[in-house]
């Protein structure tokens, strides 16, 4: 007989979401690094507009020219803390998945262990069955060999009783013959 549990769709449907809770904590990790990724180039480019700034001040560039770098660096200012909002967002994201992925597994091994346990019950049965079995085969031979022994044991003793009679028989006769 074959092992079959009978849980196992339901641990086919908890591998199923543990798969899915994997792959949206790899596509949120990817979100969150594209999301780092371009927080260090907002903050990259900040610096840069704050150095040419300071280059334009020193060349002595016209109060235009200052005002543009100064409101440049505002709109960079701006999508630097835009990155870093959406970083935050998306670290926060990465949490709740590895939170998903963690109960998923959570929910799996429980059913893995349940399974395991089944199929030690089943392997137990499986041996007492198989004992059993030996137990009665080794019955059944044993009452073969005592029954063949006895019937042994039943024609040794005819034989000897036939072989005594015999050897006892030329005796009778010779007594037989005195007694005459």
């Amino acid at each position: 007989m074959q092992f079959r549990f009978r849980a196992q769709a339901a641990l086919d449907l908890r591998t199923r979401l543990l798969h899915d809770a994997q792959r949206e904590l790899a596509r949120a990790e990817g979100d969150r690094d594209i999301a780092h990724m371009r927080l260090r180039q907002a903050d990259a480019m900040c610096e840069a507009a704050r150095v040419r700034a300071a280059d334009a001040m020193r060349d002595g560039a016209g109060c235009t020219a200052l005002q543009w770098y100064q409101s440049w660096i505002v709109r960079l200012d701006h999508e630097c803390t835009s990155a870093s909002a959406t970083l935050a967002l998306r670290e926060t994201a990465v949490q709740r998945q590895i939170q998903a992925c963690l109960e998923a597994q959570q929910r799996r091994e429980a059913l893995d262990r349940f399974r395991e346990k089944a199929r030690a019950g089943f392997d137990a049965l499986e041996a007492a069955g198989e004992r059993k079995l030996i137990d009665e085969l080794a019955t059944r031979r044993y009452s073969a060999n005592r029954q063949s022994s006895e019937d042994e044991d039943s024609l040794n003793e005819d034989t000897r009783v036939a072989s005594s009679q015999e050897y006892m028989w030329p005796l009778m006769q010779s007594d037989n013959q005195r007694a005459r």
